[in-house]
């Protein structure tokens, strides 16, 4: 099963509360139409939050990628 991101973005309706427009990354599996979600940010209200959390998720992938490169070199 292979797996990617994707962008959950919510548009209020007159009714709904909060009134901001909502967005939201995800994991999704490419070879199911499973509807369940695993998000992997907040709920961000604003593009400023947005961009925040993509800077975060940039962060901790550099992060693990750093340990990974660590890890290799004792192998050798």
């Amino acid at each position: 099963m292979t797996y990617s991101f994707d962008l959950l973005f919510r548009e209020p309706s007159k009714d709904d509360l909060p009134v901001e427009s909502v967005a939201q990354i995800y994991v999704k599996a490419r070879s199911s139409d499973d509807k369940d979600h695993v998000f992997i940010t907040h709920s961000c209200v604003s593009m400023s939050e947005f961009e925040h959390e993509i800077e975060r998720l940039k962060q901790e992938l550099d992060d693990l990628k750093k340990k990974a490169k660590q890890k290799f070199a004792k192998e050798h």
